[in-house]
């Protein structure tokens, strides 16, 4: 298999893909604590993956990379620049 694979997070079945994912997003939002803790759980469990993509409640998103990196992004109607978490 070649190119990205991007596969739903919080969906019924699909483990497999889940497993061989390179990038995996919920659809459902949840507050910033829990956004992080999802995304660093997700990171851990599957070791191929490389991004995790978590909407939050106000709008933005918590994205984690496999490196260690965690940003939250700002909601969509605000100015502003997206804030490393570490």
């Amino acid at each position: 298999m070649s190119g990205l694979l991007v596969v739903r997070l919080d969906a019924a079945g699909g483990e497999n893909w889940r497993e061989c994912a390179d990038m995996l997003y919920a659809a459902r939002p949840l507050a910033l604590d829990g956004a992080r803790l999802l995304t660093g759980l997700t990171l851990e469990r599957y070791p191929g993956c490389g991004l995790v993509c978590v909407p939050g409640e106000d709008g933005g998103w918590v994205l984690g990379t496999r490196s260690g990196l965690t940003v939250v992004t700002p909601p969509s109607g605000l100015s502003g620049v997206a804030r490393p978490l570490r």
